[in-house]
């Protein structure tokens, strides 16, 4: 009879609800038929109803949460605890983005890197002290601390960054670093604009970079007198104490002037201290640069021409002779404005050739990168001697060595190769 009324839970319910209520009315009136004796016919079929009514709502509530507690999912309901499988893991679909580069990859970058023999002599030190102290901490042998912080100095665009990222990926991938991302700021990523706030900022920056490499490029402008120096000093003295708190789990790269930088790590003994490894980046040779050029211009399925160095090198050597020269940035900027002068170009003769870039494309390009084509009078006081030469653009778009044309006129478009040969290119 137990196992009867178990595995009928509504029955044993019905049966139930009926005994109750019956129960009830004897208990309430002394006799369950006075319930209905004294009424008439329509109040007993009233009262019927009624009963019958709040019956079937019982039943069906009681249908209802009986279902619930054996199977919740059928209402879309699922308990706590049920329905996970012990120990499952998404399945993670590395994107090209999120794959973590190894050592050797990031190596691999580096030795195709054009130029940068001396910076590429300071990473094989790196690489050789990582290994020695592997080494020795696998042989029980005592591994001294060692300042992993450094100084970059340089001119803007000679792989700071670039080496900085592969860096990460080598620390990260010996161990060394949990993570090895980068992350670049600036004086104005760090200085607040008042009391107290330059503290907190720069501490946000900090624990963004943990576990990885924080560069600072232009750091020399923390420390230079000016109106904000004092907030400059704060942050300096903020970074200074978080690198001393995580030794382990941060390495910071100063990057900027060499000048500049010799004086701003000369300016606090905290950071002598702790910068202990300069690496310095020169800047591209004109013949390096022409490599770079090439190599941009494959990688963006263009095709350089042989003869291109005859108005590529001198360009350079005269641009790059500007304080703000940018090295391989100026070139990635003068492809461009050569890609845009190439489909100017195309579009205009049909069954050109989509992928070669010929030396006009290249010399329009220097011209819209607003460097004027300046007369040899305008750039001397003296008159020139006539046995003075200069090398200059012809129209056609060779290269040139003729005599200076002192009545040459400035002029800033494509047209001016045509309509002034004897002038030479100059930073404006």
């Amino acid at each position: 009879m137990k196992d009867f009324m178990s595995k009928r839970p509504m029955l044993a319910f019905l049966i139930v609800s009926v005994a109750a209520s019956v129960i009830s009315t004897w208990m309430i009136s002394g006799n369950p038929m006075a319930f209905f004796a004294t009424a008439s016919a329509g109040a007993v079929a009233f009262k019927l109803a009624v009963l019958v009514t709040v019956m079937l709502l019982g039943v069906a509530v009681t249908y209802a949460a009986t279902r619930l507690a054996l199977d919740p999912t059928v209402f879309g309901f699922v308990p706590a605890g049920a329905g996970y499988t012990p120990g499952r893991r998404l399945t993670i679909s590395m994107t090209p983005e999120t794959q973590l580069r190894t050592a050797d990859e990031a190596l691999n970058e580096l030795d195709r890197m054009i130029g940068l023999g001396s910076v590429k002599a300071e990473i094989n030190k790196l690489l050789a002290s990582l290994e020695i102290e592997k080494k020795r901490r696998d042989e029980g042998l005592p591994v001294a601390v060692t300042s992993r912080h450094m100084v970059f100095t340089g001119p803007p665009g000679v792989g700071k960054t670039v080496v900085a990222r592969s860096i990460g990926d080598i620390y990260r991938s010996l161990g060394v670093l949990r993570k090895g991302h980068v992350v670049e700021t600036a004086q104005s990523d760090l200085v607040a604009g008042y009391i107290g706030q330059t503290a907190i900022k720069t501490m946000e920056v900090c624990k963004s970079a943990l576990d990885g490499i924080l560069i600072i490029d232009e750091a020399y402008a923390l420390t230079e007198r000016s109106e904000g120096s004092s907030f400059g000093k704060e942050a300096v003295d903020t970074l200074l104490k978080f690198m001393e708190d995580n030794r382990e789990r941060l390495i910071v790269i100063v990057a900027g002037y060499p000048d500049q930088m010799r004086r701003f790590i000369a300016a606090n003994p905290g950071l002598e201290s702790r910068f202990t490894r300069t690496i310095d980046f020169p800047s591209y040779e004109p013949a390096e640069l022409a490599q770079i050029l090439r190599l941009m211009a494959t990688q963006s399925g263009y095709v350089i021409p042989a003869d291109i160095d005859k108005v590529f090198l001198p360009w350079v050597a005269t641009m790059k002779k500007r304080e703000n020269w940018g090295n391989a940035r100026e070139i990635r900027t003068l492809l461009e404005h050569a890609r845009e002068a190439h489909a100017m170009r195309v579009s205009a003769t049909p069954g050109a050739d989509l992928s070669r870039l010929e030396v006009s494309d290249l010399v329009a390009a220097m011209a819209n990168r607003n460097y004027a084509l300046v007369t040899p009078r305008q750039s001397h006081d003296h008159e020139p001697d006539d046995d003075t030469f200069i090398h200059c653009c012809t129209p056609s778009g060779t290269l040139a060595r003729r005599p200076m044309v002192p009545s040459c006129l400035v002029l800033r478009a494509a047209s001016c190769f045509s309509a002034c040969a004897g002038a030479r290119f100059e930073s404006v």
